[in-house]
């Protein structure tokens, strides 16, 4: 029997809405990242990998995009704290159109939701248009609700159609697509418009809004009675916050994120000003669990501006269930147990069943906690009621009609507490200027503290000022002098074309370089780099050119590998009381003639001439030139330096381990094959035109991201 009217009401719900002619949950949906209109004309292939494949699910389908596993979507985004830049999607959704849509005579689309901005295509022509915005940058928002577009008839096809979304939005905002289940339809016109008429909400919003300033003004009259503002507010709140939720604000407000922004905040502003109204209602003040409460609200409702609006909207779920707690726990069975004594004195009856119908009915129409409880207990049923009719598929909304009357019932309430405030108002008079004076004097106090602070702020602030300016002061001193050890511009020498970079992070550098040079001569060329940062690390780069400058200009004719060795020994004797090493690359030359150590430096580039062919300098006989880092006690140097010639044309990049290591805004590292590629298509005309070509694209790669470590390059060219 109850199976039978639940199908009998649900019928009845189906006529009253009307029958749709087509329903678009009940069609397979195809997604993908990105959009061309080549994609839009046909259904892809079965099995092509670039698409995903929803199925229907009739009535409850949403499709919000980061939670789908759309190919090409980053990973776990829909988990993202903050907003993500902007990527388009492709939504292909087929639909059969029989006579009964031929006949229309003003066929009509309905969309319960789209988002974040979008365009649409009826069988590959563009029909809406709410892609707005510079092309080239990101779009206007154009998140929309209940969204009724006419169809061109001559659009559509008899049997197979297919209607296609162009979607540009944040990949981890769950508007990003059609976040509502629904409905989703094509019926006619007429009867989409006659079925999504916002007047009754219209209606409602004036009416909120009128309560609202009908109660701000009581309060302005009556400063006392602090129930009126929190009443006012929270009226205001929702008035502002289902206006926000109309289609009529989003035809004035273009870019829809400023809806959103302003929905989400009063969101969890109305929640307190509830609150606050209930206990002051009920209990005479606001304590301070709602006022921390509140505080929390506020604070979380302006951080959640800043990020992504589900997780937003997660936080907003936990918070309300604890307002809602707090009320249960600490609001109402103070107010309750009041009231119930209150009334058990008064009511009087012949036996006891007469004194509780007695009681009961005193509780609910004359104590504020019976009416508030009645109120709620309406609301609590409206809104399962909601759920109940949502779950079968209908839209019909019973909790809006259902909190008008919660609003009605609260005014009431206030009212009837005007005449009890107003006559112990005489009475409240005399404590009100006992407190006064106390809180006065308290303030005074508060400020009279404040202000002693204060002064002791600002010396400390002074303090702080000057010993920051001494610091940078320094800072530009150690810089100054660490520029003034290493070669400002690269010498001019014979048979070689030279070029560097070098730029620190900031402020003193861990890298350093030298060119070594006799007569005109390139006898060799050093880039080395000191692990951490900072004074120390910029203090260790001087006396490691200092220890190299002495080997290469006094022990030229020595082997290269002794000569790193003898170098690894000094430096472990001057470094062996800090935990810095340091690793580098050095090339000698003699006339085309090139020998070649590495301590644990990154690989030096080699290109060869014409051919534009970049490999790292490898030893083809296993020979052994690379050596451990540099200063660190118990790691022997022995190795033996890798020969060999240049032509004229050939091109040598050494470099630290910045230039590969830099990171886009993605967090993509730059990185040798990227290097690689760089170096091969570089202009060839000199050493500086090659590094030019190489910085440019680092640079261009990196542009947008924060550099942490410190960068030098040197390119070395055989003329």
């Amino acid at each position: 029997m109850r199976k039978r009217v639940l199908a009998l009401f649900l019928a009845l719900l189906s006529a009253a809405a009307g029958a749709q002619i087509v329903d678009l949950t009940q069609s397979e949906i195809y997604v993908r990242s990105g959009f061309k209109t080549t994609w839009i004309r046909n259904l892809p292939l079965l099995g092509d990998s670039a698409w995903l494949v929803v199925q229907p699910e009739r009535g409850k389908r949403t499709l919000v995009l980061p939670e789908l596993n759309v190919p090409g979507m980053p990973k776990d985004a829909v988990k993202s704290l903050f907003p993500m830049p902007s990527k388009d999607f492709t939504i292909l959704i087929p639909f059969e159109a029989d006579l009964r849509l031929l006949n229309l005579t003003d066929p009509g689309l309905y969309i319960a939701h789209v988002g974040e901005a979008w365009a649409l295509y009826l069988n590959g022509t563009l029909i809406r248009n709410e892609l707005r915005g510079d092309p080239a940058g990101p779009f206007m928002q154009r998140s929309l609700r209940g969204v009724i577009i006419p169809l061109d008839k001559r659009l559509i096809n008899r049997g197979k159609n297919i209607l296609a979304f162009h979607i540009n939005g944040d990949p981890g905002d769950t508007r990003t697509g059609m976040k509502l289940p629904g409905p989703y339809m094509i019926d006619s016109y007429r009867t989409l418009s006659a079925r999504s008429r916002e007047t009754i909400d219209l209606m409602l919003i004036g009416i909120y809004m009128f309560f609202a300033l009908y109660h701000l003004l009581l309060y302005v009259l009556h400063r006392e009675s602090r129930g009126y503002l929190y009443f006012g507010g929270a009226a205001l709140l929702l008035s502002i916050y289902l206006t926000s939720r109309t289609r009529a604000i989003t035809d004035l407000i273009i870019n829809t994120d400023i809806v959103v922004h302003v929905e989400y905040l009063v969101l969890f502003l109305m929640i307190p000003m509830f609150v606050a109204f209930l206990e002051t209602v009920l209990n005479g003040k606001l304590s301070l669990g709602g006022k921390i409460l509140s505080a929390v609200f506020v604070a979380v409702g302006v951080a959640g501006q800043f990020v992504h609006r589900h997780h937003v909207l997660d936080v907003w779920y936990v918070l309300a269930i604890a307002a809602v707690l707090y009320l249960l726990v600490f609001i109402l069975p103070r107010a309750l147990i009041r009231d119930v004594r209150a009334l058990a004195v008064r009511v009087t009856g012949p036996n006891r069943f007469v004194r509780a119908a007695r009681w009961a009915r005193d509780f609910a129409l004359r104590s504020d906690v019976g009416k508030m409880l009645v109120g709620s207990a309406v609301m609590a049923a409206a809104v399962l009621g909601d759920v109940f009719l949502n779950n079968a598929g209908s839209t019909l909304s019973l909790s809006k009609y259902a909190f008008f009357l919660f609003l009605l019932g609260a005014a009431f309430v206030l009212a009837s507490q005007f005449t009890s405030t107003y006559a112990n108002l005489e009475l409240l008079t005399a404590g009100l200027e006992r407190t006064v004076q106390e809180r006065t004097a308290a303030l005074a106090k508060s400020a009279e503290d404040r202000s002693r602070l204060n002064v002791d702020i600002a010396g400390a602030n002074r303090n702080l000022r000057t010993a920051m300016d001494a610091a940078k002061r320094d800072m530009s001193i150690a810089v100054s002098v660490q520029r003034g050890f290493f070669p400002a511009k690269a010498p001019a020498v014979k048979g070689w074309d030279l070029s560097f970079v070098f730029e620190p992070a900031a402020g003193v550098s861990g890298d350093f370089y030298d060119f070594y040079e006799r007569d005109g001569e390139l006898r060799g060329v050093m880039v080395g780099d000191v692990s951490g940062h900072g004074i120390a690390s910029g203090l260790i780069t001087l006396l490691a050119r200092n220890v190299f400058f002495r080997r290469v200009s006094s022990r030229s004719k020595e082997a290269l590998g002794a000569l790193l060795a003898e170098a690894n020994r000094e430096l472990v004797r001057e470094l062996s009381s800090v935990d810095n090493y340091l690793t580098c690359a050095y090339l000698r030359m003699a006339g085309d003639r090139v020998e070649y150590v590495n301590a644990a430096h990154t690989d030096v580039l080699f290109r060869k001439a014409g051919s534009g062919k970049v490999q790292a300098l490898t030893s083809k006989d296993g020979q052994d030139f690379k050596a451990p880092p540099l200063g660190r006690e118990g790691l022997e140097v022995n190795v033996k330096a890798l020969a060999f010639s240049m032509l004229p044309g050939d091109a040598l990049l050494l470099y630290t381990d910045c230039l590969t290591e830099g990171r886009n805004a993605r967090g993509v590292e730059y990185g040798e094959e990227r290097l690689m590629e760089a170096l091969g298509r570089a202009d060839d005309e000199n050493a500086e035109s090659i590094l030019a070509s190489i910085m440019i694209d680092y640079r261009n790669f990196t542009a947008g991201a924060r550099r942490t470590d410190d960068l030098t390059a040197v390119v070395i060219r055989k003329v």
